[in-house]
């Protein structure tokens, strides 16, 4: 079986990891551009299809929301509205 690129496999891991399909993905992503908390990078070459392939850097401000999330989950965790393994994924090991 041919193994995956790393890029492919990162994306079908933020996927599982959402819970979103990838053309919805693409367009929560592009909405975080938008907002400046994350910054495309679009790489020369094509993917399938001819598309452009592109990829994220998470920026300072965008830094700051996933640090503020995180502690928003922990808190809805230690409140008990969570369970421990509600955000946990299997590949995280």
């Amino acid at each position: 079986m041919r193994e995956r690129e790393s890029s492919t496999r990162r994306l079908m891991r933020i996927e599982r990891a959402v819970g979103i399909e990838r053309k919805e993905l693409k367009l929560h992503l592009g909405r975080l551009v938008e907002s400046g908390h994350v910054i495309a990078n679009v790489i020369e070459k094509r993917g399938r299809g001819g598309h452009p392939v592109i990829s994220y850097d998470i920026s300072e401000n965008g830094r700051a929301l996933r640090s503020d999330v995180a502690r928003w989950i922990d808190w809805g965790v230690r409140l008990g509205y969570y369970p421990d393994s509600f955000f946990y994924l299997p590949s995280d090991n």
